[in-house]
């Protein structure tokens, strides 16, 4: 594993700081009215103070992510589909996040040769030196085999794994920080979803996990026609570079190329959310970013996905719950889908199941009674976001990425079929899955898993009983318990003890003052010695604030 020395970490935690220092100065500035007293010709001539005044607090949070790099922009990404954590509209402004940036001056021949340990032109007819795309973690370059097909190569950036686990490490400080300070950012969960987002990005990083989730792609998908999974060339590929075949096709809302290809959008976007329901599923594997330049369409009509760093993944339990929750979904069946958020919840508190009941049939009627161009996605998903948010319901990660996928198709089908009802349209995939649930061999392999785990009970609870039997035989059982509203018992337990010893001290003192009474002891004050008398008010004011302390405890 790769570990960043001290000096680098320090060295990007003054970046970060500086960075948002000036942001920060920004938004004290903007907030000081300045602008008043200032002559229109400056802000005129100066471009930047015209922005600091005119572009509000959710733009420079944006922009500021922006010049933080990588790092910031995927968790600004994450934020922006978790509605749950950030304001509306500063989500809004974050779905802006740009993924471009600055291409990095790689030579890429040489590269080739140190990585691989090759002679390039032994290999390679061509090796384009310039990247047909620049995003953050790396870039692309074209090249072509001596055979003459045709291939691109993915080079991650140097330095990229130092900043990002640097980020990371500051990111992780922060939350922590905030979570100690603010109850609010603790009950967020915020942390976990840090963690959640730097295990996803670490294995975005590493090539080598993206060449096995295309082979795990490919091996999922062998038998459908409809999609074609691009070939990756292992001898020339490491953990910091993939070559993999070049696709010659158009971009799943490339009308015109459509067009020029002879192929039907209507089709082609029937065949994107099929083979989308088959990820999610039928696996449970699923790709995590399937936006037009991740999703192409090649000469033949079939559907290629690419970018394979990000993908989400379910256990097959978490698999069998969506699959019931789309069928509840598709039958409007809100009893059995709440039943099923339960069941896949993280935490849930709901308290009024009935009102539960009327929000989920207010979001089918609103999905099933319009075209998809009627449809407000956004709002739709801010009504989801407020009924999860009233019933205090957590959902694990992935559904957070499945409704991010979700949300980039509904933007892609937009475009195709304005027409499309997403009901309509999953509606015979959905059918096929509950028919293969009703399926006999589907049945007869449930009966299976039941009469295993049968089996498994009746075979482990008796040696489990005759454990405990033998521990209690040799005296060797020990009882953990746990002790509910342990301050407030133990207070009453204080409070117990100081009126236990009040009564004891007046009765001490009393008797004392009784005894030497009788002897007549020392100097005498009518009869009876002084210290006698002091006895007895000592024990009359004990008695007395015995008596106030019942009196006041009831």
């Amino acid at each position: 594993m790769l570990h960043i020395n001290g000096f680098e970490k320090i060295k990007r935690v003054g970046q970060i700081l500086k960075i948002l220092s000036k942001h920060g100065f920004d938004e004290i500035v903007s907030r000081s009215n300045l602008d008043r007293i200032l002559p229109d010709s400056f802000l005129f001539w100066n471009n930047h103070a015209r922005r600091v005044f005119e572009d509000n607090f959710n733009i420079r949070v944006r922009m500021a992510i922006e010049e933080l790099g990588p790092t910031f922009i995927k968790l600004g990404q994450l934020l922006s589909n978790r509605p749950d954590i950030i304001p509306q509209d500063l989500q809004e402004e974050l779905v802006k996040l740009q993924d471009d940036v600055a291409q990095e001056d790689i030579d890429i021949r040489k590269r080739l040769a140190s990585e691989l340990d090759i002679d390039v032109d032994a290999h390679f007819m061509r090796i384009d030196p310039k990247p047909i795309a620049s995003a953050s973690i790396a870039q692309v370059y074209r090249g072509q085999l001596k055979d003459g097909k045709e291939v691109v190569f993915k080079v991650k950036r140097r330095d990229i794994d130092e900043m990002i686990r640097a980020d990371l490490d500051f990111i992780k400080d922060l939350v922590k920080l905030l979570q100690r300070k603010y109850e609010v950012v603790y009950k967020m969960n915020l942390y976990q979803i840090v963690l959640s987002f730097e295990s996803s990005l670490l294995n975005e990083l590493s090539f080598t996990n993206e060449i096995n989730n295309i082979q795990r792609f490919r091996r999922n998908f062998a038998e459908n026609k409809e999609v074609y999974v691009p070939t990756v060339y292992r001898k020339y590929s490491t953990d910091t570079l993939i070559c993999m075949e070049f696709i010659d096709g158009v971009k799943v809302n490339d009308m015109e190329g459509f067009q020029a290809l002879g192929l039907y959008p209507k089709s082609i976007l029937q065949n994107v959310l099929d083979l989308y329901l088959e990820q999610v599923l039928m696996h449970g594997f699923f790709h995590a970013d399937p936006h037009p330049g991740n999703v192409m369409v090649n000469r033949r009509g079939q559907i290629v996905f690419i970018d394979f760093g990000a993908m989400g993944f379910m256990i097959p339990e978490d698999r069998k719950i969506i699959e019931a929750m789309v069928i509840d979904f598709l039958a409007n069946d809100a009893k059995s889908l709440i039943k099923n958020i339960k069941r896949l919840a993280v935490v849930h508190h709901i308290e009024d199941e009935r009102r539960l009941e009327r929000d989920a049939y207010e979001i089918f009627e609103m999905i099933k009674q319009n075209a998809l161009d009627d449809i407000d996605i956004s709002v739709m998903l801010q009504k989801l976001n407020t009924v999860l948010q009233s019933n205090h319901i957590l959902l694990p990660d992935f559904v957070y990425i499945l409704l991010r996928g979700v949300s980039i198709l509904e933007g892609t089908g937009r475009q195709l079929d304005a027409d499309l009802n997403v009901p309509e349209s999953i509606s015979p995939f959905a059918k096929k899955i509950a028919a293969q649930k009703l399926s006999a061999d589907h049945l007869i392999a449930e009966l299976k898993d039941k009469a295993k785990f049968a089996k498994d009970v009746l075979t482990e609870v008796p040696s489990d009983l005759l454990t405990i039997l033998e521990k209690v035989k040799d005296d060797k059982v020990t009882l953990n318990h746990k002790m509910e509203d342990f301050d407030n018992l133990q207070l009453i337990l204080h409070r117990m003890g100081n009126k236990f010893l009040l009564s004891i001290l007046a009765m001490t003192f009393g008797v004392g003052a009784s005894i030497l009474a009788h002897g007549r002891v020392g100097y005498l004050l009518w009869g009876i010695p002084v210290l006698s008398w002091f006895g007895f008010a000592m024990s009359f004011f004990l008695c007395f604030a015995l008596l106030s302390h019942l009196y006041k405890s009831k």
